[in-house]
């Protein structure tokens, strides 16, 4: 577990307007602007769909080198006890019993097609919802911070820092990495 990426995915949360709970190496999310509740046939999440989410409980894998792999998940089934987890009462009340996704923010899918579909499948064979890139959570919360404004966040004022010293060129704040 990495606290510095769970920090980011949670200042990304909160900056998009969701109110974060974390319990943790746990986020748990409530969208504070949902105006309706969409199902998505998507697995893996884009920036744009991350605003439809009502409510959800996010584990972040920090293992930033590796890309997942069916063999990757194979061996590591620690991955998914948060869903096993997410039956506790507190998650429960947080929700008030509402229905919520059980999303996972990883580095990366394979490259291959062939792949990427069968860790797709066992990801949802084991309960994961969906499924949102590291790099994108980046990508979003970088492109969120003004670099005029200081904020109370040592994550986002990093980045703000940065972004300030032209660290992120305009270009590259339109790719998802």
């Amino acid at each position: 577990m990495s606290q510095a990426s769970i920090e980011i995915v949670k200042e990304f949360f909160i900056a998009s307007g969701f109110f974060v709970l974390q319990q943790d190496d746990i986020l748990l999310l409530k969208n504070s602007c949902l105006q309706e509740n969409n199902s998505f046939e998507r697995f893996v999440f884009s920036l744009d769909d991350i605003f439809h989410i009502n409510n959800a409980i996010v584990k972040i894998i920090s293992w930033h080198t590796m890309k997942f792999t069916p063999s990757v998940l194979q061996k590591n089934p620690e991955i998914f006890q948060f869903i096993r987890d997410s039956n506790k009462a507190t998650v429960k009340n947080v929700f008030n019993g509402e229905p919520f996704l059980k999303i996972l923010v990883i580095p990366a899918l394979p490259a291959s097609e062939d792949l990427k579909g069968k860790s797709i499948v066992m990801m949802k064979e084991k309960g994961v919802d969906n499924i949102i890139s590291f790099p994108s959570i980046l990508s979003g919360l970088i492109g969120k911070i003004e670099s005029r404004h200081v904020y109370l966040s040592s994550v986002n004022e990093v980045l703000r820092i940065l972004k300030f010293y032209r660290f992120f060129a305009k270009e590259e704040q339109n790719l998802p990495f």
